[in-house]
Parts: structure tokens; C-alpha cells; sequence
């Protein structure tokens, strides 16, 4: 069992920064793409595709702001507030902070390991991802995947990493399907993407047996001098009825790219995880 510390400081957001839940995630019961591209629609449609890359690059390689989480199941509902420094391609700091500004809360870590900080249990725990997601019994497409790129809402693998194109059957877009690359796991994810302005509306992450690992649904987003940055991302048809939500708002970006480290508290126990 995870220690107190571990639990709350980690136990359900942690992997919802990783797009990951506590629970293992579910399948879905339909495949939403229908016809294949060809021809000369095809090929225009890979011309068009370069915007993906581009606004993904145009922002800066980092990213800060106020992130509120809100997580539901059938048991209840939980929701923590918070800050977030984000660096492409993984690096995070989440720090939850008291009315007077003092922190109560922080972590801070990559897909490989993190640090945490519960003030409450004065407290200071840090471990492997690998180990975390064991415990957690969390699928590793999640914990090493794209986490970057299902924050921003986009791509970065260009037009030529792209192995099909398909119609929505609902008409709202196209549907990129790409493999994934080393040292991901194995496995595709599916973008709807909109042509009218080149952002995306839903990313599907399936595993290397073709099963649906997440869904990934983006809302609101900033405008095009922002890259289209969303605003609202939603981890849906999660197994036993989970929802996750992140609001973000007052986010600022920044060109280099950044680690983070959480510091040792002074007096504080120790807890290392494998």
C-alpha cells in the first residue's frame, strides 16, 4: 500500500498530469473514423498538416498556469487547485498552495520519476514512474506516452509520421492515425482534427493490441497568437464510470525548455520509493 504521504500527494493526480487514472482505463465501444483519404485529397490534406507542427513550435518549448483538476466516479467526486510549470517533452511542477499562499502540496518530476512534497504529513517522498505506475496498477502507454503533446492538443511528428487519414463519421473533422515511436510503447494514437483552423478536437490512444487505452477531448482553447493552447481537457469513457477534467487559465509560455526538482524540506521524513 502506498504511504499517506504517496496517496496525497500523488495518488490521483499525478497520473491524470500523466493522463493516467488510478484505475485502469477502459475501451470504448465504437470506432468513431469511417472512409479512408485518397487520391488528390489525400495529398492536399498532407500539404495542410504542416500546420500541426508549426503552432506546436511557435508557443515556446514551456508552458505556466493555473490548473484546476476535477476528478468523479461513481464513489464521489474530488477536485484540487493549483500552478503548473510544464516543459515539453514531460518535465512538471504542480504546487497546491493555502488562502495565506503557503504551499501545502507539490510535486515535480518526468515520465521516468518524481518528487513530493505533503507539508500536512511533513513529508517528503520521490521514486520511479515505473514502479509508481506498477503500484497503481496504471497502463504504461499512459505513463510513457506523449504527455506533451495530449496537454497542448496537438502534434509533433509531422505529415510524414502519419500511416492514414479517415473521415468522422459525424462529419466534425479527419481523423491522423500514427504509430507510436521509440521509446514509446507500441500502439497508435487517433487525432480529430479540424481543417478550417487546424486544431484538435480529440486524441484516442490505443494500445499494441488495437484496444483504446484514453480518450482525450479538448474544449475551449486560446487564441491562434496562443497556438490554440486548450483551455479544457477532458479523460473520458474511462472504465468504471472515472471522468477527469483540467481547466487551465492564466497560462503563459516560454521559450526554453526547463527540468524540475523538488528540494528536500528540512526536517522532514524521507520516504524513496524503488
Amino acid at each position: 500500500m502506498p504511504s499517506t504521504a504517496e496517496a496525497g500527494a500523488t495518488g490521483w493526480w499525478l497520473p491524470l498530469l500523466a493522463l493516467a487514472t488510478a484505475a485502469m482505463l477502459g475501451g470504448c465501444a465504437g470506432r468513431p473514423w469511417g472512409t479512408a483519404l485518397d487520391g488528390e485529397r489525400l495529398d492536399q490534406t498532407r500539404v495542410a498538416l504542416s500546420s500541426l507542427d508549426r503552432d506546436h513550435g511557435r508557443c515556446g518549448q514551456s508552458l505556466d498556469g493555473d490548473l484546476a483538476l476535477f476528478y468523479s466516479d461513481p464513489l464521489g467526486k474530488t477536485a484540487l487547485s493549483g500552478y503548473l510549470q510544464f516543459s515539453q517533452p514531460d518535465a512538471y511542477k504542480f504546487v497546491v498552495a493555502n488562502p495565506l499562499g503557503q504551499t501545502v502540496l507539490a510535486i515535480a518530476g518526468n515520465r521516468r520519476d518524481y518528487q513530493a512534497v505533503n507539508v500536512f504529513e511533513r513529508q517528503y517522498s520521490e521514486g520511479s514512474m515505473r514502479s509508481f505506475g506498477l503500484r497503481h496498477d496504471l497502463p504504461k502507454e499512459i505513463l510513457e506516452g506523449a504527455w506533451g503533446e495530449w496537454l497542448t492538443g496537438t502534434s509533433t511528428r509531422g505529415a510524414d509520421a502519419i500511416s492514414m487519414i479517415r473521415e468522422d463519421r459525424e462529419g466534425r473533422g479527419l481523423w491522423l492515425s500514427y504509430d507510436h515511436r521509440s521509446p514509446e510503447p507500441p500502439g497508435k494514437t487517433h487525432l480529430l482534427w479540424q481543417p478550417e483552423n487546424g486544431t484538435v478536437l480529440m486524441a484516442v490512444v490505443d494500445n499494441g493490441d488495437g484496444g483504446t487505452v484514453a480518450e482525450i477531448g479538448y474544449g475551449q482553447r486560446l487564441g491562434e497568437d496562443f497556438c490554440h493552447q486548450p483551455q479544457e481537457i477532458r479523460i473520458s469513457g474511462l472504465d468504471y464510470g472515472v471522468d477527469i477534467r483540467l481547466q487551465l487559465s492564466a497560462i503563459r509560455f516560454q521559450n526554453d525548455r526547463k527540468e524540475y526538482r523538488l528540494p528536500i524540506p528540512r526536517g522532514y521524513q524521507q520516504l524513496y520509493m524503488p
